[in-house]
């Protein structure tokens, strides 16, 4: 098969190309030439690249695409990973309508309207914005990406396929969010965990790779929300599996989520945050509990817990992403501010 690839350097595109080349399809990778990853050097080296922008308002723009086509080039499917914006969206699937059977979008599960329905499917409504030619993707990630689903669909109808993945973990993961996790319960000792029974969704890299991979081998369009594991998870569970990768010895103590909130403790991620946590509500009651069964029923698996905990653990140490915070503050707690709250937190329940 000839696979374009539009982008292919972040965390998803090395997993992609890697198993793309290992099935000896032929790859193109277009991006801007700005960034290498370590991550299947060899693969790389057999991937034909296209620089350019995906922006058409920019100097280089798709003019390579264009020249490539012009010369005949033409490819079973189009992997875009990199698509945050409408109108840059469209570009580039209007160029390739004629160049591509097959139009692969990697969307998000962010695109839905909201969270307070669980086991909500691919049919939910997706959330909107009162003015659509706002590209500010930071405040408008998910309906941002709603509207490229909706142009890529208008030009590639049947031919377009909508992957829209949960939190995104595994080897290679910067964000933290999960990586925390397994990191915390390798320094080892006392860990503050929220005292919840909330499920919870994420997929390993790889597997996102693989399904993406077979949607392409096979030409499965529609939308297919990409996140596991394939059965229920809760918080607890997945933490305790965290801890079973690691020899070191970790004392989970559970605090009340009011404990969190009061003290200034954000949720899910960024600096002095309780990674993957979100507080429980009413209106979030759906989040982490999508059904997947569509994605499952067209070749979507999940490799165990453990295997994707021990492989960030292992890519993490070998990084030697050390500092004085247990990863370096995209997600999670530093040992001091978690020492901080034990304190606290044993402080308040001895005055109890």
């Amino acid at each position: 098969m000839k696979i374009l690839v539009l982008g292919g350097t972040g965390f998803l595109g090395p997993h992609e190309i890697g198993q793309m080349v290992a099935r000896g399809w032929e790859v193109t990778m277009f991006n801007r030439g700005r960034s290498e990853t370590p991550l299947f050097a060899e693969a790389f080296e057999r991937v034909e690249r296209l620089e350019g922008d995906r922006d058409p308002r920019r100097d280089a723009g798709l003019g390579a695409i264009e020249r490539a086509i012009r010369d005949g080039a033409r490819w079973d499917a189009v992997i875009d990973n990199s698509g945050y914006v409408p109108r840059i969206a469209r570009a580039s699937a209007e160029l390739l309508r004629d160049a591509a059977r097959q139009y692969i979008f990697v969307s998000t599960i962010s695109v839905y309207a909201g969270n307070d329905r669980p086991d909500a499917d691919e049919a939910a409504p997706l959330g909107t914005m009162e003015d659509p030619t706002n590209e500010d993707v930071n405040a408008f990630y998910g309906p941002l990406k709603a509207l490229c689903e909706q142009e890529i669909v208008e030009v590639f109808g049947e031919q377009a396929t909508l992957i829209r993945p949960g939190l995104i973990v595994g080897p290679g993961d910067k964000t933290d969010r999960f990586t925390w996790w397994p990191v915390r319960c390798h320094h080892g000792g006392e860990v503050l965990v929220p005292d919840v029974d909330a499920a919870c969704q994420f997929i390993d890299v790889r597997d996102l790779a693989a399904f993406i991979v077979t949607c392409a081998e096979q030409g499965h369009g529609g939308a297919y929300n990409a996140t596991g594991p394939l059965g229920p998870l809760s918080f607890r569970e997945m933490v305790d599996g965290c801890k079973a990768v690691t020899s070191s010895s970790v004392e989970f103590v559970p605090v009340p989520e009011s404990f969190l909130l009061e003290n200034g403790v954000r949720p899910w991620m960024g600096p002095d945050s309780m990674a993957m946590w979100i507080p429980q509500d009413p209106s979030m009651t759906g989040f982490s509990r999508r059904s997947n069964r569509r994605a499952v029923e067209h070749g979507c698996r999940f490799r165990p817990l453990a295997e994707t905990a021990r492989a960030t653990l292992d890519w993490w140490l070998g990084s030697k992403r050390a500092g004085t915070e247990v990863v370096p503050g995209r997600a999670g707690l530093s040992l001091e501010r978690e020492a901080e709250l034990l304190a606290s937190w044993r402080a308040s329940s001895d005055g109890d």
